[in-house]
This record gives C-alpha cells, sequence and structure tokens, in this order.
C-alpha cells in the first residue's frame, strides 16, 4: 500500500467517524441522563468559581479535571445537548486520530488503519463519544499516555539512534499525562502503575537505552510525583472522597465474585454485552465474533513477542488495566472498558497485521483478506449505523434513562419558538431560577437541554395562574411534567386548555396549541360589574371594563366564585385577566383582599403566577388567587378588593378611568378596585 494511499484511507475514516459521532447530535441520545446532568452541574459549579478536587456527590468522590474541560469549551461554543457533547466529539474523533498516530509508528500503516477503522464504527466507542461523562476521556488518555512513553523510550519499529534520545519534553510530558490523569478518573490509578512497571520492564530485559534516558525517566516520574501531590493531599484529607477506593468500585474480592465478574465481563464482550441502555444495546457484544477472533490472535502474536517494546508496551497497558474493566460489581460495564477500548483496537491491528504478514508470498491470498477486511469494517458500520440510530434510539428504556420526553420538549422548543409565542406551566414555580442541589425540576432539566438559551419563553405556574401570549393569537403552551397538564387548576383547563388540541407528534399532555383571540376579547363584557373604592379622587362609581392601571396592565375582566356562603376556614377563590401594555415592573405583585369594612381586611392574599420581566407587550395573563378566611371569620357580607403594587417599594400602582390611557394628565382613581361581594356564614348547628 502506498503512502498516498493509506493517507487518503485513514482522512476517510477520520470523516467516518466524525459523522458517526455528529449525526443527529442534537437528538441522540434523546436528552440527558442522570449521570450526565450531575457532571454537567459539577462543571456548572466550577465555572461559578468553586474549583475542587474532589466533589462530594452524596459521600462519593467525582474528580474535576473533565468537567474544568467541560465548562471552559462550553463557555466558548454554549450550552445544551450540541455545546455538552461536542467536547466528547471531539475527543473521542482526537482519539481516532492519535491512535492512527501511534499505531502506524509501532506496527506500520495496514495495523494503524485497521486500528482506526474498528475505533471509527464500534458501536460502544461511538456512543462513548456522545456521551456527557468522565469515562469517554479515558481512551484518549489511555492511548497519549501510551505515546508518551512510545516517543520517550526506543519503542518504534525504527526506534531513535542512542545518541538521538528524546529530550526533556518528551520525558516531561510523560510525566504529565500520568499525573493529569489522577484529575480525570480512578482509572488513572492502573495507568499509572502501567507506565511504571514498562519502565521497569526496559530495564530488566536490558533494552538499548542512552545513559541519559534513564536520568530523564527519574524526571519524568519527578514530574508525575509533584503534579499529583495536590490529589495525594487532597486524598488524605478527605480519605472517604479519594480514588482509591473507586478503582474498581464497591467491590467484594471474595474468590467467588472474583471469579464470577470476570465470566460476566467476558461474556459482555463475545456474548450479552452489557445490559445498561445508558451504556449499549442491552444484547450487543461488545465485538462481533470475527473481530474478537482478531483481537485474541493479535493478543496471542503480540505475548509471542513480549521482548519487543512495541509490542509489550500496550501488552503491559491492557494486562494492568483489566482488573479495573473487569472486577466490577454491575460487571459487564462498558464504560468501565472506556480506557482498554483502543488498546484492544491495537490488537485488532496488530492480528489483522499478522494474517498479511502471513500471506505476503500469496497475492491472491492477500487480496482476499484486504476484501474480507473491508466487508468486516462495513459490517461494523452498518451495524452500528442501524444498531444506534434506529434500534437503540427507539427503546423505551432508553427514553427513560435519557430523560427523553424532556429532550423531546427541549428540541421542539428550539425549532419553534421563533415562530410561535411559548408559554412554559412549572407546577413548582422554579420559573428559571437555580437549585441549590444537584438536584433539577423537570423545567430546569429541558432548560439544560435546549441549545437555543435566548429563546423568548414565559414561565407560569400553572396550578394558579396562565398566559395567554400575544392576546391569545396562536401561540403554544408547554407542560414538561408529565401530570403538569392534568394539575392546573380547573376553571382555567375548562375555561381555555380545552379549546386548544395538543400536537400529535409529541409526547402525551405535553404540548398544547391555542388560538383564542376571540374569547380574550369577550372577557370584558362577561365581567360583573366592580366600583371604585370610597376614599378615590372622584369618590365611588361604576368601574367598566377594561380598567387601566400604572405599570402598563389593564384589567380587562375578572370571574365572580359562584359559590353562594362561605364558611370560617374556607378559601374564596378569585380569578383575574390582565392584559400588558408595555413594560411591566419586573417586581409587580398582585393583592387581593377580604373586607369587613373598607378600611378593615379580615383576609388576604398578594402573589404572582408569573415572572413579569418576561411578559410581551398584548399577553394576557390569568391570576387564580386563594384566600383562606381565618376560623374566627364573623358572619356577614365581606367585598373583594384587588389591586397591584412594587414589591421593592411597596408602592401601589394608579387605577385611571376606564375611557382614559394612564399618563401623567389621567385623572387617578385610587389603588384598589371593588369586585363582587361574598357571604360569610357560621356553619348551622346540629
Amino acid at each position: 500500500m502506498s503512502n498516498r494511499m493509506q493517507y487518503w484511507l485513514a482522512i476517510l475514516l477520520l470523516l467516518i467517524a466524525a459523522g458517526l459521532r455528529l449525526a443527529v447530535l442534537t437528538t441522540l441520545p434523546p436528552g440527558l441522563s442522570d449521570p450526565e446532568v450531575t457532571d454537567i452541574r459539577i462543571a456548572e459549579t466550577m465555572r461559578e468559581g468553586r474549583v475542587e478536587v474532589f466533589y462530594d456527590l452524596n459521600g462519593q468522590g467525582r474528580e474535576g479535571l473533565y468537567h474544568a474541560i467541560l465548562a471552559t469549551v462550553t463557555s466558548i461554543i454554549g450550552q445544551g445537548t450540541v455545546g455538552f457533547r461536542l467536547v466528547s466529539v471531539w475527543l473521542g474523533v482526537l482519539t481516532v486520530a492519535l491512535s492512527y498516530a501511534l499505531v502506524v509508528r509501532l506496527l506500520g500503516g495496514l495495523a494503524a488503519l485497521s486500528t482506526m477503522a474498528l475505533l471509527s464504527v464500534g458501536f460502544v466507542s461511538v456512543l462513548l463519544s456522545r456521551t456527557i461523562s468522565p469515562e469517554q476521556i479515558l481512551p484518549l488518555l489511555a492511548i497519549g499516555i501510551v505515546f508518551s512513553f512510545a516517543q520517550a523510550f526506543p519503542v518504534y519499529r525504527r526506534f531513535h539512534r542512542i545518541h538521538n534520545a528524546p529530550g526533556t519534553v518528551s520525558f516531561t510530558v510523560m510525566g504529565l499525562l500520568l499525573g493529569i490523569g489522577f484529575y480525570v478518573h480512578p482509572a488513572a490509578f492502573l495507568l499509572a502503575l502501567a507506565g511504571m512497571i514498562f519502565i521497569l520492564y526496559m530495564i530488566v530485559t536490558r533494552q538499548p537505552m542512552a545513559l541519559r534516558t534513564i536520568s530523564y525517566a527519574n524526571f519524568a516520574i519527578l514530574v508525575f510525583i509533584i503534579s499529583v501531590t495536590p490529589y495525594i493531599i487532597s486524598s488524605i484529607r478527605l480519605p472517604e472522597l479519594g480514588g482509591a477506593r473507586r478503582v474498581f468500585g464497591d467491590y467484594s474480592m471474595r474468590p467467588a465474585a472474583v471469579g464470577q465478574t470476570i465470566i460476566d465481563s467476558l461474556s459482555g464482550i463475545f456474548i450479552s454485552g452489557d445490559a445498561s441502555p445508558l451504556r449499549n444495546l442491552p444484547g450487543r457484544p461488545l465485538f462481533d465474533p470475527l473481530t474478537a477472533l482478531i483481537i485474541g490472535v493479535g493478543i496471542l502474536f503480540a505475548l509471542r513477542r513480549w521482548r519487543r517494546p512495541r509490542y509489550a508496551l500496550p501488552l503491559i497497558m491492557l494486562l494492568t488495566l483489566l482488573p479495573g474493566a473487569f472486577l466490577r460489581t454491575d460487571a459487564p460495564n462498558f464504560h468501565a472498558f472506556a480506557p482498554i477500548l483502543p488498546l484492544l483496537a491495537l490488537f485488532f491491528g496488530v492480528g489483522i497485521s499478522m494474517l498479511f504478514e502471513l500471506a505476503r508470498h500469496k497475492p491472491l491470498l492477500r487480496r482476499g483478506l484486504a476484501a474480507g477486511l473491508i466487508v468486516l469494517v462495513g459490517f461494523n458500520l452498518l451495524s452500528t449505523s442501524r444498531d444506534l440510530f434506529f434500534r437503540w434510539a427507539e427503546r423505551d428504556d432508553v427514553q427513560v434513562a435519557y430523560n427523553g420526553r424532556l429532550g423531546k420538549l427541549a428540541h421542539y422548543i428550539d425549532t419553534t419558538a421563533d415562530d410561535l409565542p411559548t408559554v412554559v406551566c412549572d407546577s413548582h414555580l422554579m420559573l428559571g431560577e437555580r437549585t441549590t442541589s444537584f438536584e433539577l425540576t423537570a423545567t430546569e432539566l429541558m432548560g439544560l437541554m435546549m441549545n437555543r438559551k435566548d429563546a423568548e419563553l414565559r414561565y407560569v405556574d400553572c396550578g394558579t395562574g396562565l398566559i395567554l401570549a400575544n392576546g391569545g393569537a396562536l401561540h403554544q403552551i408547554i407542560f414538561p411534567e408529565e401530570d403538569t397538564l392534568s394539575a392546573v387548576q380547573p376553571v382555567l383547563q375548562e375555561r381555555w386548555l380545552r379549546s386548544g388540541f395538543e400536537r400529535r407528534d409529541m409526547p402525551p399532555d405535553s404540548v398544547v396549541l391555542l388560538d383564542v383571540a376571540q374569547e380574550v376579547a369577550d372577557i370584558a363584557g362577561n365581567s360583573p360589574p366592580s366600583g371604585y373604592a370610597p376614599e378615590a379622587p372622584g369618590g365611588v362609581g361604576t368601574a367598566l371594563f377594561p380598567v387601566p392601571f400604572g405599570g402598563n396592565i389593564t384589567l380587562l375582566g375578572y370571574e365572580a366564585d359562584p359559590v353562594d356562603h362561605y364558611k370560617p376556614g374556607d378559601v374564596v377563590t378569585s380569578i383575574t385577566y390582565w392584559r400588558v401594555q408595555g413594560e411591566v415592573p419586573p417586581d409587580l405583585r398582585l393583592f387581593t383582599h377580604v373586607l369587613a369594612d373598607p378600611a378593615s381586611i379580615a383576609a388576604q392574599n398578594d402573589t404572582i403566577s408569573v415572572l413579569p420581566g418576561q411578559l410581551h407587550q398584548d399577553d394576557i395573563f390569568v391570576q387564580v388567587t386563594f384566600i383562606d378566611l381565618p376560623f374566627e371569620t364573623p358572619d356577614g357580607i365581606y367585598d373583594l378588593s384587588i389591586g397591584a403594587y412594587q414589591d421593592t417599594s411597596d408602592t401601589r400602582l394608579e387605577i385611571f378611568d376606564d375611557d382614559h390611557e394612564p399618563t401623567d394628565e389621567m385623572h387617578p382613581r385610587g389603588t384598589r378596585l371593588f369586585l363582587n361581594q361574598i357571604e360569610v356564614l357560621q356553619e348551622p348547628a346540629g
């Protein structure tokens, strides 16, 4: 094979690798899993300035270097599913490229292309490159450490002459990579151990090395110790969070358990696969039988040539990392296999290279082997594409594991918010406020998955309110939680939401489209009369709807509670309709008073169920207010009065004549409006 052909084949494989990892990146995986959300929250915590060696996740530590990378990159390219996953994609493609660069120097072009092909189209490799997790950086770290050792020591096929031995740069990089790994994942313990074993191997087997190479190796060890010292100090200070106890997970080292986990892990590679939908298509083994056989042949071939450093280096790395991959309580765990994936691909390249070497004098057989290799890679490409984009993506357990409902809603909002005014129903009334723990509400999680952070959304607590955007003209209401629609205030459901229709291409009870402009126009005419307060300029009188208020809001009307009378301890319900006429004070609040007389408040509730700063001109917001009557409320007739004020300054907004605009020249009519009256009666005796 000519160098030119080898070059173009490598470019083609790199493009295939990038294509498999970038295709439908916004919707595959369908959302974010709970472990991914935890890692994102750590990255956001780090972005806010809280930098630690370990992050305490309910008593379990998590190293922070991966999250620092995630925080840095997403600060530049943006967040959302694309921003978070692009970090993984880049690291995955870089792993493929670096594997080629390493293997072409160790074993030649054919082995390098074979290694690259398996990493490019392998299902687990591709899925891992779409996963937001520290494990997805481990393949790159493992191959980078092998590369650094190959650069520093005489390992290549055409290794350095003694007088041209590498200098301090190669050994410095080697020491830094060994140390940096500790801040990524506990598997770095085994990577560092493998590196020390290889240095010992080079000395014991008396490999040809310059004397200064030994001194440089000592320097690399010093760099490693310096870089890992903060980690060691933190582990001593917080032993319960340190990585040493997490290398194998919470594992019982009973002999029977060891044997069973090894069997389970081997079965996962060749037969049953990882059963977790987070990490694999359940039932799909890590490799197809022929690929697994070639990898086994490559390992045996390398074992026979263990005295050659170019075979010994990946062998030592693989054998040292195997316990961390196999000895897991949840074996087989393909995320635990992450650091050995490029090494297994390397031995696939060794096996292919050996087969071609055996047929070097048989041109017809070599052509047959070449055709067979192309068919095998093509089979894996088609198998991975089918299993990833169709079979895995459509599984119900994958949708559940990755919060697929919220992922679909986030993608839907990304693609429709520019064309349709969008209201988000948040029954917890988080309204964009961040929680202090790592637990997120459905609304926050949906927002985390959105790629359009500038989408103009309106949030409302649908348990006590509703927003009819753009005067009730066509708009959409989003229900992030599965039970949010059923929890909407019954009057609002009956009066407004049943007028709309659901998007059938979206999950049930998640998107309702409304076009109620005519119904909104009828609010004022259907409202009972109201009156100005007796202390208002101009005295008492009937107020005709709509009634302008200061702060660019107008009361369109209200609905009187149909209850004949109330008992002490009952709840009085008030439903008011407001139109936005311009920019609204961000600290706007509404009050509702139950009055025994114009100056005596028997009960009250100050509330608002929207974020005023998100409201747009012509939006209509509905406020449902519940007022608890005290148990000692006397019998009698009570007035309901309402008004609005700015919470920061505690300044009430003026009310104006119904036939004027609220300008400085208009005549104010007080700061409260009287609605209907209610009657309170004690429960009859006996």
